[in-house]
């Protein structure tokens, strides 16, 4: 999948490297050339200098062929114009926009740039999750991060599919709270409840329990 990153702060470098490590093709567009140099010795060629808004450098960076176009700079309006050049120009079918002033979200939507998310953690998780591979979702730190709510998506391929959940063997002080089936319905844990493919798992464990906790259900 071919995703292209406008924007090389903080939480764009952060999507970058994830998507990076699960095997996507990312390139990464940052308007400072310091900042690019700082990103370069992280991520090497997949850092490009320029202004995301510009049509001429986004065709250079073969947007047309983009699955998903991603715009996290610091400025709403940068972002909305990175966003409309991407859909009107080039024709992306996805685009998730950041937006810094939540007053501006109402703009956003009116041109027709959605989604639009204001909260940086939750922009990242619903990145990641719409993601395709990505199985697991942190939805939201407890007791100051001794615990996290997690969401993990079942593949297909996982050994769970066709088990109750009642039968998934999960690390001590772990807990499964909701099962969200893939149309949508939410259910409690149950010896009756069988675990299908594209269901989605809601757990509650430490950080340390996390990896554990998602292989028992995606493996």
């Amino acid at each position: 999948m071919y995703i292209i990153i406008i924007g090389g702060g903080k939480v764009g470098a952060s999507i970058a490297s994830t998507l990076i490590d699960m095997g996507h093709e990312v390139l990464l567009i940052e308007r400072s050339e310091s900042r690019c140099q700082v990103l370069r010795k992280e991520f090497g060629s997949v850092v490009m200098h320029g202004d995301g808004c510009e049509a001429s450098l986004l065709a250079d960076a073969g947007t047309d062929r983009a699955e998903l176009f991603i715009a996290v700079t610091e400025g709403d309006e940068d972002n909305l114009v990175a966003c409309q050049v991407a859909q009107h120009r080039f024709h992306v079918g996805r685009v998730v926009a950041r937006v810094n002033d939540p007053k501006n979200e109402r703009i956003f939507r009116a041109v027709g740039v959605t989604p639009t998310v204001s909260a940086v953690d939750s922009l990242a998780n619903w990145v990641l999750h719409e993601v395709p591979g990505r199985n697991l979702s942190r939805l939201a730190p407890l007791r100051q991060g001794a615990l996290n709510l997690l969401g993990i998506k079942i593949p297909p391929t996982a050994s769970s599919v066709g088990k109750r959940v009642t039968e998934i063997v999960l690390p001590e002080s772990t807990a499964i709270a909701l099962v969200v089936h893939r149309d949508g319905s939410p259910t409690v844990p149950s010896d009756e409840v069988v675990l299908e493919p594209d269901d989605e798992v809601i757990a509650l464990g430490r950080p340390e329990d996390e990896r554990a906790l998602v292989d028992a259900f995606t493996i």
